[in-house]
């Protein structure tokens, strides 16, 4: 197993993250579409509380971030990873990341969406300590919504 960098973004990273964005959505046989539903990323600083990448050497291989949704309650955000890092505890270490994070703040819960096929990251989050819940977001491409208390 490799170890990855995760480091905090900054903004000379944006075109980095977008163009990993770009490209981990088309693994996913997805689009990416920073002009349109996935326009948080197009500012990341100003959409996000925290945003990390995990790099191997200059490559970003993995992002997540959180986002405030209330003074108690954050949202996992944009946990992707390439597949090729997939098992190697690389979408582990960012989603250990953005929960500690989310703990330091002070929020008593975060949540997530996702969708069924992602069924890697769900036992993921499963395995980290969220659990299902009820739909909490109008979002109609998440078909699972899932928390944690903090």
């Amino acid at each position: 197993m490799s170890e990855y960098n995760i480091i905090n973004y900054t903004d000379d990273m944006q075109e980095r993250v977008v163009e990993f964005l770009t490209k981990v959505f088309q693994e996913s046989d997805k689009s990416f579409e920073p002009d349109g539903r996935h326009s948080a990323f197009a500012d990341i600083e100003r959409n996000f509380m925290g945003f990390w990448c995990a790099f191997d050497g200059k490559d970003i291989v993995g992002t997540v971030a959180v986002k405030k949704i209330s003074d108690t309650v954050c949202e996992l955000k944009g946990l992707y990873v390439y597949e090729k890092y997939h098992g190697q505890k690389t979408g582990y270490r960012l989603a250990e990341t953005a929960v500690k994070f989310a703990k330091d703040q002070g929020f008593g819960k975060i949540v997530l969406d996702t969708m069924i096929r992602h069924d890697k990251a769900l036992r993921l989050y499963e395995k980290i300590g969220f659990r299902r819940c009820e739909r909490y977001n109008d979002n109609d491409k998440a078909e699972i919504f899932m928390e944690m208390t903090l």
